[in-house]
């Protein structure tokens, strides 16, 4: 529920509170306590960090999610709308063109 709420701030623009219930989503169930859940978790900063337009810490969590098995793919990159906003960075072009 924190990621959710984390998400709702972000579409708020409540910078500080998004990010704050972000973090406390993958504190409260982390990827190292429930490996395929807690991925989720991290896409959720991802997401958020997304939405205030802080684009190198998002870019930074889809790396880490990138390199551990997951859903998160490339293809999935390519086509899911809400990392729209990133596609204009060298570093996302990058990630997007591998594989």
């Amino acid at each position: 529920m924190h990621s959710a709420l984390g998400i709702a701030y972000a579409g708020l623009d409540r910078k500080d509170d998004a990010i704050r219930e972000g973090k406390k989503g993958i504190e409260l169930l982390p990827i190292s306590k429930e490996a395929w859940a807690g991925t989720y978790r991290v896409m959720d900063l991802a997401q958020i960090y997304t939405m205030l337009g802080e684009k190198d810490a998002a870019i930074d969590q889809i790396e880490y999610l990138l390199s551990i098995p997951g859903e998160l793919s490339i293809p999935l990159l390519r086509i899911d709308p809400k990392w729209d906003s990133l596609r204009d960075r060298p570093r996302f072009k990058k990630l997007i063109a591998e594989d």
